[in-house]
């Protein structure tokens, strides 16, 4: 006969495998659940009892049809935490706020520049934060950092080109003053997650701003390497594109604010202005040189276009496809992203709901807390 100690055990991994399964059902019956888990009626409702109590569930009144008792249904509660994605670049800083679901209930946006005081850029990713707690009226359970540069495991930044005084930033325990997790990865990165997340399996994702980069995502799973700098090329002299904005920012204006200059350049080629349209192409040209070097090693089915020039592929599409036909032996399926400037911030937040789950719904952990407002893990454990 098990043991005490191998009931409660039992009983955990029931609690989280129920719990699973109405989170990934959306709105589920008990009948359903039973057939689903392979446990019986009895301890099912049990557990459905006990994680309505504690706040992760919610019981739906049943509609009342003919005769008998209506069908009980359960649906996890979506709004019992909430996650922040952040994006801190040399130029903005970007913030998204998000349910247990992934839904984006909120979103800010902060100006800086790439010779913001490293405490100044921190203030206002704080104030990010903040206003987008407000504007969904929640309490931040968690905040996943996406940022410029390269990333060590522990949250620390190791190397920034874009930002003077980044490198050395632990950001992981910066934002865990005021959260109860924090996790931080390289933008790039994280804006491929966010694709990912939409169903990409097999890419290269082509990372076009201000600021430029590589990420890869191979057999449904996105490719950091060992030291979470894979398709990182920033280093690379031959490729070039670091000073590749400058092409779209010579076709404007000089009194145009630098922030705005690419976008205009992409405009007045949208409206057949010769030198912005060469200007595109000579941007597009060094695009593809580092896009090129990526697909000739992995052979994806699917390059992606992401980023907040992505808003522009209309007229940077045809550009680039055109040099990655040039460049390579067999070019694979392109496709703008309909993330736009928010995607690396969306991909923070996708990194930070899979810390949530690691945290609280993995099969390895103890017992489900019960919910308070804005508290991750309380009771502490």
């Amino acid at each position: 006969m098990p043991d005490a100690g191998d009931q409660t055990r039992l009983r955990q991994l029931n609690e989280r495998a129920i719990l699973a399964a109405v989170r990934s059902a959306g709105d589920v019956r008990v009948a359903q659940i039973v057939e689903q888990s392979g446990l019986g009626r009895t301890a099912v409702e049990e557990v459905l009892s006990s994680l309505v109590g504690r706040r992760w569930l919610v019981e739906e009144s049943p509609a009342i049809r003919g005769r008998g008792r209506p069908a009980r249904s359960y649906r996890f509660r979506a709004d019992a935490g909430y996650v922040v994605g952040l994006d801190i670049g040399a130029y903005s800083v970007r913030g998204v706020l998000t349910d247990l679901n992934g839904q984006t209930l909120a979103n800010q946006r902060q100006s800086v520049t790439p010779e913001t005081p490293r405490l100044d850029r921190l203030a206002a990713a704080d104030e990010v934060v903040a206003a987008c707690a407000r504007e969904a009226g929640a309490e931040v359970w968690a905040i996943g950092v996406g940022t410029t540069g390269l990333v060590d495991p522990g949250g620390t930044v190791v190397r920034a080109n874009a930002i003077p005084d980044w490198a050395g930033t632990d950001l992981a325990e910066y934002f865990g003053r005021s959260a109860r997790l924090v996790v931080v990865d390289n933008d790039s990165q994280l804006a491929a997650l966010a694709e990912q997340r939409r169903g990409a399996t097999d890419m290269v994702f082509l990372h076009a701003g201000r600021r430029t980069g590589l990420a890869l995502v191979l057999e449904g799973r996105l490719r950091r390497g060992a030291y979470g700098a894979a398709a990182d090329m920033s280093a690379l002299r031959g490729v070039a594109w670091e000073a590749a904005l400058e092409h779209l920012h010579a076709a404007v204006p000089a009194d145009v604010p630098e922030m705005d200059k690419a976008e205009r350049a992409f405009a007045a080629a949208r409206n057949g202005d010769r030198a912005a349209v060469n200007a595109v192409r000579k941007y597009a040209r060094a695009m593809a040189v580092a896009a090129a070097t990526a697909i000739s090693i992995v052979d994806p089915r699917l390059l992606v276009l992401g980023g907040a020039f992505s808003q522009s592929a209309d007229v940077l599409m045809e550009p680039l496809a055109a040099e990655l036909d040039r460049l390579c032996p067999r070019v694979p399926e392109l496709q703008a992203s309909s993330l736009g400037a928010l995607c690396v911030a969306l991909g923070a937040c996708s990194l930070a709901l899979d810390t949530v789950d690691e945290r609280l719904l993995a099969r390895s952990r103890g017992p489900l807390p019960t919910l308070a407002a804005g508290s991750l893990d309380s009771p502490k454990r």
